[in-house]
């Protein structure tokens, strides 16, 4: 048998070069692993959508408010609503020339506000069956004029129609409204304000008594004010209201020009464009039929139809008759021409509704104005931050017309808020059948999100009053008035990937020092290795067994010859 042995002694000798360098430790050392990274984790939710909300603020029917001290007397006290309705003569507050009690207006704000609910109110100079509401001091032997009276709508001598271009009408006027907007503009309590003061109801007409012949006006008498007075009273409320909306009974090119919303009074009754004088029509002539894209629509159910338009088929007396002459009892179109966000319907409350009736009249006030739902949301984890996109949309016939604050949250299991980020949500710009994306990072340093979900919230900015919600299954269902996104993904462990080493060189080994020697560097210096003292004494003591172990293969190697 033939024996390389030439292969066995050098194999021995790199084997004895290996180890020998390796406990000198002059190998490059095992790869170090690379620091673990978190990767970024991403969870998309589809969200589920209801139908539009009966309950949401600022939109829908609403009741006449009960006296303050007083409880309302509904037959159905459960039929959603957000805001109140009430009317004040104008004497409730103004007490003398330039003087101001507003104790009338307070006690109404806070018995409503104390309800969860938000004001809408009216204020009135002439209300046909009720006292005068001109302050006393423009009353009496040196007052304002008293000549027009009136026995039609029930009235009988009860109230007057004052000249409402007297000065000292229009300077009383002016004041009011001045004191009013430094008193309530921007109030939380105000959800809006019809202009009212002027003609009868502060309905901004005095019909029948409008300039035209008639059997209750033989004469064809005016009672309505002036173009310039009307226009002196526009500015003053343009220049009192910033922040709180104010609402005019008709369109004109002061109103349309101040940017003023509009409320129709006989809504669903005298609406559509179908004659000379409905709503509609003086709308579209004054060119503000787009106008309910900056400002908001209102006005009241015409009160013969509040008792029978949703019954079906319509129980209405004289509905077909009316209709033939062009009235409209059409109340889904009107509310879709119109983008009318709220309006009363006290029959609603003091009479109610059953059955199918109920049902179609809820679904009526959940139709009016905004109706946001959010479509998709997106939550990414980060280290150190979590960002959330939703993409929200608009299904309703109107924008949400006040800026309020938003945030997007974070919630605990136990569904606490851990951190939020305020959320620039514009919904003023959200109109219908368009979509918008809401966006923040929430820092979650040093939190522990195990469980934690995401969550959208728009809370009323009166305290106690109802969040703005959103038509989606996940609604509320972690915390009352917050929209659940979704939960917060967790982050894996990338594993660990070795880091590149460069191979350290190799130094050659002359002989095998003795025991409990010193091996120097190349360069002579002990510190340039970066070895210890002991571990020098380990690689001698290494390479003296090496030395035994090379001198063990000498003498196989040659007992084999």
């Amino acid at each position: 048998m033939t024996v390389d042995r030439t292969v066995k002694r050098r194999r021995a000798q790199r084997v004895g070069a290996l180890a020998l360098a390796s406990a000198l430790g002059l190998l490059a050392p095992a790869a170090a692993a690379a620091p673990t990274e978190p990767e970024v984790a991403t969870a998309t939710y589809e969200l589920t959508t209801t139908p539009a909300l009966a309950t949401n603020p600022l939109k829908g029917f609403l009741p006449f408010a009960p006296e303050p001290g007083q409880t309302a007397e509904f037959a159905d006290p459960d039929f959603p609503y957000s805001m109140e309705w009430f009317y004040l003569p104008v004497d409730s507050v103004v007490t003398g020339e330039g003087t101001y009690d507003w104790t009338a207006v307070e006690s109404r704000l806070d018995a409503i506000a104390e309800r969860g609910h938000q004001s809408v109110f009216r204020f009135y100079l002439d209300y046909p069956a009720q006292e005068s509401g001109v302050p006393d001091y423009l009353l009496g032997p040196d007052g304002i004029s008293q000549d027009r009276a009136y026995d039609f709508f029930d009235n009988d001598g009860l109230s007057f129609s004052p000249d409402y271009d007297d000065p000292r009408v229009v300077d009383m006027i002016v004041d009011f409204v001045t004191a009013f907007g430094e008193q309530y503009d921007g109030d939380p309590r105000v959800g809006y304000v019809t202009a009212g003061l002027i003609g009868f109801w502060g309905e901004d007409h005095t019909y029948p008594m409008d300039g035209v012949v008639s059997d209750e006006n033989p004469t064809g008498e005016d009672w309505m004010p002036s173009q310039a007075t009307r226009e002196t009273i526009w500015d003053a409320w343009d220049a009192a209201l910033d922040d709180t909306w104010l609402l005019a009974r008709y369109p004109s090119e002061a109103v349309k020009g101040h940017g003023f919303g509009l409320h129709d009074d006989s809504f669903a009754y005298a609406t559509l464009p179908t004659t000379d004088w409905h709503f509609l029509t003086k709308v579209i002539a004054e060119g503000m039929q787009d106008a309910w894209q900056q400002a908001p629509v209102g006005g009241e159910l015409y009160p013969p139809l509040q008792t029978c338009l949703f019954d079906d088929p319509l129980s209405c007396p004289d509905a077909a008759a009316e209709i033939a002459d062009g009235r409209d009892y059409n109340f889904a179109d009107s509310v879709d021409q119109t983008h009318i966000s709220w309006m009363m319907n006290h029959q609603a409350w003091a009479t109610g509704y059953t059955g199918q009736s109920r049902e179609r009249a809820v679904a009526a006030s959940a139709s009016l104005g905004y109706d946001l739902a959010a479509v998709q949301g997106s939550v990414t984890q980060t280290a150190g931050g979590v960002d959330v996109t939703l993409d929200l949309e608009n299904r309703g016939v109107a924008p949400f017309y006040y800026d309020w604050p938003a945030s997007m949250v974070l919630l605990n299991a136990q569904g606490e808020v851990l951190v939020e980020a305020p959320v620039d949500a514009n919904l003023p710009s959200l109109l219908p059948g368009t979509t918008t994306t809401v966006s923040a990072t929430l820092d979650t340093a040093a939190l522990d999100l195990t469980g934690a979900t995401v969550a959208f919230t728009v809370p009323n900015v009166m305290d106690g009053g109802l969040p703005l919600r959103f038509a989606n299954a996940t609604q509320d269902a972690d915390r009352d008035g917050y929209l659940t996104i979704g939960a917060v993904p967790a982050l894996a462990e990338v594993a660990p990937v070795a880091a590149p080493v460069e191979p350290a060189p190799v130094v050659p080994v002359a002989a095998a020092a003795p025991a409990g020697a010193a091996v120097a560097s190349p360069s002579g210096d002990l510190a340039a290795t970066g070895a210890s003292t002991t571990s020098l004494g380990l690689a001698a003591a290494g390479a003296v067994a090496l030395g035994g172990a090379l001198l063990l293969m000498r003498r196989k190697a040659h007992a084999g010859r």
